[in-house]
């Protein structure tokens, strides 16, 4: 019988897998996420309160666990170059709209209204949309994560000579015991994208009672 050699992984070749494991990974937390979404809506029949409390912090830590695996496919992408900028002209308001409809859907637990000022003349700008979105949802749970959950957000878009200027606040008192991993990946991924937008994260800063991040992207 003809033998065949085991070939150990390198680094570089982790690097490349990175991604594909999470994405073996990412099915069967979603088939948790769904029977368990079904099950605490009664379709597989009625539940205790201390059931409905028990599966609820299972689709919890799910819908967290996929998050994470998503943020991780996101990273290894990024780190291998496999991302680039597509500029078109982008309808801000429009965006905007979509942006925070999209988070306020995603986490429908946290009532933290977000405010938009726009001081900018113009109501378009040279961007990649989807990348754009990212960095929106990506800095608007960044923040929240700072909340005990009583706060809001608000952001607001000004102009330079040849930049838009994106000042995102959050004000209300500042929990202690952050979810470090997940604000780790947040600020790589958001800073990964504002960077190949040829932007800066120009300033973030954070004490008792607020949190902010600025940040500016080419017009």
């Amino acid at each position: 019988m003809a033998k065949t050699q085991i070939d150990f992984p390198t680094q570089v070749d982790l690097e490349e897998k990175i991604s594909d494991w999470a994405h073996d990974l990412r099915s069967p937390f979603n088939q948790v996420l769904g029977f368990t979404k079904l099950m605490l809506k009664g379709q597989s029949g009625p539940l205790t309160d201390m059931q409905e409390e028990d599966l609820t912090t299972v689709y919890n830590n799910s819908l967290r666990t996929l998050s994470l695996i998503n943020n991780l496919i996101e990273i290894a992408r990024l780190q291998r170059g496999e991302k680039e900028i597509k500029r078109a002209p982008v309808e801000l308001q429009a965006t905007l709209d979509q942006s925070i409809a999209l988070w306020q859907k995603d986490h429908p637990r946290l009532e933290m209204p977000i405010a938009v000022l726009m001081t900018t003349q113009s109501p378009t700008a040279e961007l990649d949309k989807k990348p754009f979105e990212w960095v929106l949802h990506g800095f608007f749970s960044y923040l929240a994560a700072y909340s005990d959950g009583t706060g809001s957000i608000a952001l607001e878009i000004g102009e330079e000579t040849d930049a838009l200027v994106f000042t995102l606040r959050q004000t209300g008192i500042t929990k202690k015991g952050f979810d470090e991993i997940t604000l780790e990946m947040f600020a790589f991924i958001c800073k990964a994208y504002i960077d190949l937008h040829g932007g800066e994260i120009r300033q973030s800063e954070l004490d008792e009672t607020e949190a902010m991040i600025q940040f500016i992207l080419p017009k």
